[in-house]
């Protein structure tokens, strides 16, 4: 038996698809705090577990694993979950999910990201017994999906042995320019990650609703929910043409998303300090600075606060391409984002302020990576259906 966990409505809408692809060969275990995705589940008849509070009712004192360390959450260092709810849904979810796990004899539990308080909770009780673990993530290229057993980003397997992929097949040349191509066209359209469905978010203020009745755990504040565009706040940047980008030299930073993992659990500068680190490397460098904001940064404290830097560290907020702004730069400094891993792709001196899995690529691992590492097939944000070869390599990777 397979668990997968749903943390949210969006990991349904992909969970949903990726199991339809081998529902006939394989059996899942459904564990949700979302009440809305096991209504779903259930009805479409599959097997769903909804995690609730009720469960602390039932809860033994040992089936909680020592260092849980629900402190270091992101909702709870994000403020959305206090430090006390999260201990109690910490101990209804292992309670819940302990008794899952023996009833019906699961060997494998698929979770997306492992930092989240119901993914890492849920990532102890494996542990605990001896339930093998499957982390999921976005990889931000076109089309392919990050998938490893120890963790992703920074705790991933390659980058506690980045040696991992040199076992891996090289693409040929031809493989690698076509897919350049399909790349840049993918980057020339907005992140998907930055768009808002109005029908997705009425469905998310009603599973919220449901999930505050019902005492569901991993319940954020309502503010995360997020109903309109931050494209206003993202306003304050101008355009550049290529032309403007050639014309004199700059080191290009892209900012991340103020409130994700990557900031808040791999790095100890957050994206105020590599403003501050960057213009200091642009004016060694006798460089303009070029700063992106996140399209999907939707904190407008943290965009005020950017906006009121840019006299005091003389930089210019932009929106340009990405991957025109990665083109044209002569140093890309990044915390850990995706783009500097893109700006080795363009042979760019990346500077990485935080920690990333990608810290010891030369360009044979990068293409290797790219092309035999990562899960080809999947788009996480699409609605399409998704192959059963690409669903089973999900769900028979090693590493």
């Amino acid at each position: 038996m397979i668990a997968f966990v749903v943390d949210s409505m969006e990991r349904y809408y992909f969970a949903r698809r990726l199991v339809k692809a081998v529902g006939k060969e394989l059996d899942f275990l459904f564990l949700t705090s979302e009440p809305v995705a096991h209504v779903r589940l259930s009805l479409s008849g599959l097997r769903s577990i909804y995690l609730r509070k009720t469960g602390l009712l039932r809860s033994s004192p040992n089936e909680c694993p020592t260092g849980t360390q629900y402190d270091a959450a992101i909702e709870v260092l994000n403020g959305h979950v206090s430090m006390e709810r999260a201990r109690r849904d910490a101990a209804a979810i292992c309670s819940s999910v302990s008794r899952a796990f023996r009833r019906f004899a699961v060997s494998q539990c698929v979770i997306w990201n492992g930092q989240q308080l119901l993914g890492r909770t849920i990532g102890k009780v494996c542990e605990q017994h001896g339930v093998q673990r499957r982390f999921l993530e976005i990889s931000n290229l076109p089309n392919k999906l990050f998938v490893d057993s120890l963790g992703v980003n920074a705790l991933s397997t390659i980058s506690a042995d980045p040696a991992v992929i040199d076992a891996l097949q090289m693409p040929s040349e031809d493989e690698h320019r076509r897919w350049l191509v399909d790349y840049e066209q993918y980057k020339s359209r907005p992140l998907p990650q930055s768009q808002t469905f109005v029908s997705r978010k009425a469905v998310a203020v009603l599973n919220y609703a449901l999930k505050f009745a019902t005492r569901g755990v991993a319940r954020t504040s309502l503010r995360t929910i997020r109903i309109g565009s931050s494209k206003a706040a993202h306003r304050q940047a101008q355009n550049v043409s290529p032309k403007d980008l050639s014309a004199q030299p700059y080191v290009f930073l892209p900012l991340q998303v103020s409130g994700d993992t990557q900031i808040k659990l791999h790095s100890d500068v957050n994206n105020v300090g590599a403003i501050e680190i960057a213009s200091g490397l642009a004016a060694k460098a006798g460089a303009r600075l070029l700063v992106k904001l996140h399209p999907a940064e939707n904190d407008a404290a943290m965009i005020a606060e950017i906006v009121r830097l840019k006299n005091a560290y003389l930089f210019d907020l932009v929106s340009a391409p990405t991957t025109e702004l990665i083109r044209h730069a002569q140093m890309v400094v990044t915390i850990n984002s995706t783009v500097g891993l893109e700006a080795l792709l363009y042979g760019k001196k990346v500077v990485s302020l935080g920690r990333c899995f990608y810290k010891d690529f030369d360009q044979a691992r990068l293409r290797k990576y790219i092309h035999s590492f990562l899960i080809d097939g999947i788009d996480y944000f699409g609605s399409g259906e998704i192959s059963t070869l690409s669903a089973r390599n999900v769900f028979a990777r090693t590493v």
